[in-house]
């Protein structure tokens, strides 16, 4: 998924006065004598289990599919479950509808063994039925779906080429002529891989293998709907809402969204909450000021600037994580010189990520030296030191040199595109000047407003071009997958449009290409190794993301894909705040 600019925004922006309401309703001894108050405003402890969250706005869908970010993809988790839930701590697949799973032949092939006790919110069974038909209406939805590439790995369930399309007159002639080996080949490609094989039988065909395939499952949009005879593509709205999650929905307004615990759930008895009340919030001020206020118990998704951060940052109930959001800069095959490995792993290499997060982003991002999060499930392959993007200013030039460019005599000037951003404008300028320092090498950085930026990429103009990524899964070929648009299927139907029509989204995304020319034969990219060994593109920062949890508050974990469990969470109605002698025992 592209961080598109208002995301982007999100991360790096933060509305105009959030740092003076800080400062103005806290004492300056609150930032500097954490002894005294080692927590951010009033602690006060709930006398029951009532959870009120301030997670960046109001959920505005209530549907998986339309699902897209926080706190909709929050509130969807709460009151739909799929085939596997992520362990919030760990990420992890484990148990939800699903209570074991197995692979015959290596990752192709998967089934899914479901509960007995699994049930909707009206009391009816949770069938196998139930996962095929919200999955293919999924595929029905298609791209008006926020991540609908994620179920592209399924046999048939991506949109048809051209050579599938029905066949002309004079080519069902020739057809005929073929073997009735062929047509069932054929057939079989484009038979949806989603069976039912009993009520409590799941069985999925691939068309990659994939052994994280039971975690990527886990994700919102592959949890099940419950569809009536209806227009089963319309969106499902709060209004007679039946699911089934740890919660179900109990109202819905403009400026609370209220869950309560599902009395159908299979597993009901370990969910301690009995309410989650989305708490609407104008702006990042209010929000900080309900925080403090002791009005809520947690606060997400809001935006912080650096120095806000470093003040915040002494509170013991403020917490900071990577987030599996990366920025990242992708080259353009078909440039020479950018075509040879040698000259992007030297680019790659002459930059200082460190201090690229550290001075230009404040402190706010992590430097990326891979492509993947250390904590992504996908990413525990040892990754060799030496295959760390480091800066490494001896090796980069001498890579250089033997691509014919030594001191970088002769090397063509680096055209940079970026969309308009004040942030990405000072990463691009501090980048363009380490390949000055270091290769001797002139950078061109062009910015332009967002919907030329992609008009720019559809053409090809460019030889750099920034991009980013919100990952929604710890799916390692997933996400290699998405940075990479290595779909077979798309790249194909990219190759074969010559007719100067729009691009595709596999295009769009990573603009490697201008309408009219041939993309370059190349290998799929599977793994974070083949990334890091082919370096088509620079990985640069991952995000973090911030909260704000009361001391009270167990169970809501952080973790990299920003996704906490309201199953886990509950209030300890016995919490009391340590003496300082215990917090700060002297030495």
């Amino acid at each position: 998924m592209e961080i598109v600019p208002h995301i982007e925004r999100r991360a790096q922006t933060i509305v105009a006065g959030l740092l003076l309401v800080v400062l103005s309703i806290a004492p300056i001894g609150c930032f500097v004598d954490e002894s005294y108050q080692p927590y951010y405003g009033r602690v006060v402890v709930r006398s029951s289990q009532d959870f009120r969250w301030i997670d960046g706005g109001l959920p505005q869908t209530f549907d998986p599919a339309f699902a897209a970010a926080p706190p909709d993809t929050d509130l969807v988790r709460a009151i739909f479950e799929g085939l596997t839930d992520y362990d919030p701590r760990t990420l992890a697949p484990v148990p939800a509808v699903a209570t074991r799973w197995e692979s015959p032949d290596d990752g192709r092939t998967w089934t899914f063994h479901l509960r007995e006790d699994a049930r909707w919110s009206n009391g009816e069974a949770v069938t196998a039925k139930d996962f095929v038909d919200s999955w293919q209406r999924t595929v029905k939805i298609g791209d008006l779906a926020p991540h609908t590439n994620l179920l592209s790995n399924i046999q048939g369930a991506r949109p048809t080429s051209a050579a599938e399309r029905p066949a002309t007159k004079g080519q069902r002639g020739r057809q005929n002529q073929e073997s009735s080996a062929a047509a069932k080949l054929r057939r079989d490609s484009r038979r949806f891989g989603v069976e039912a094989v009993s009520a409590r039988q799941l069985r999925v065909r691939l068309q990659s293998p994939d052994l994280n395939f039971p975690a990527l499952v886990a994700h919102p949009i592959f949890r099940p709907v419950k569809l009536t005879d209806e227009d089963t593509l319309q969106r499902i709205g709060p209004l007679g809402l039946v699911s089934n999650g740890a919660f179900m929905l109990a109202k819905s307004g403009t400026d609370r969204v209220l869950l309560e615990r599902a009395r159908n759930y299979w597993d009901k008895n370990e969910v301690k909450l009995e309410r989650v009340e989305f708490v609407g919030a104008k702006n990042s001020e209010a929000a900080l000021t309900a925080y403090r206020a002791g009005e809520v118990d947690a606060v997400t998704n809001s935006a912080f600037e650096p120095l806000a951060l470093k003040l915040l940052a002494p509170y013991k109930d403020f917490r900071r994580e990577t987030y599996g959001a990366i920025t990242y800069y992708s080259f353009n095959l078909l440039h020479e010189p950018f075509d040879d490995v040698r000259v992007r792993e030297a680019l790659a290499i002459a930059i200082d990520r460190d201090r690229l997060s550290q001075d230009e982003l404040g402190g706010a991002t992590e430097p990326a030296k891979k492509f993947l999060p250390e904590a992504m499930a996908g990413s525990k392959e040892v990754v060799a030191k030496a295959e760390l993007l480091e800066k490494d200013i001896e090796r980069a030039r001498k890579l250089l040199a033997e691509a014919g460019f030594p001191d970088g005599d002769g090397f063509p000037t680096v055209k940079l595109l970026i969309n308009r951003n004040e942030q990405q404008k000072q990463v691009a300028q501090s980048i363009a000047s380490m390949w000055r320092s270091v290769l001797n090498i002139q950078t061109e950085i062009t910015i332009k407003p967002w919907d030329e930026y992609v008009a720019a990429m559809r053409a090809g103009e460019y030889d750099i071009v920034r991009r980013g990524m919100v990952m929604q899964t710890t799916d390692e070929l997933t996400n290699i997958r998405a940075l990479f648009r290595q779909d077979s299927q798309s790249a194909e139907s990219d190759a074969t449009d010559q007719t100067g029509g729009s691009a595709s989204s596999s295009s769009v995304a990573n603009g490697e290409r201008s309408a009219d020319q041939t993309p370059p034969i190349q290998q799929p990219i599977q793994s974070e190794t083949d990334a890091l060994n082919e370096l088509r593109a620079i990985p640069l920062y991952f995000a973090s993301s911030y909260a704000l949890v009361k001391p009270y508050v167990s169970g809501f974990d952080s973790n990299v894909l920003d996704m906490p469990s309201l199953k886990h969470v509950r209030i300890n109605t016995n919490w009391r705040e340590p003496r300082a002698a215990d917090l700060y025992p002297l030495k």
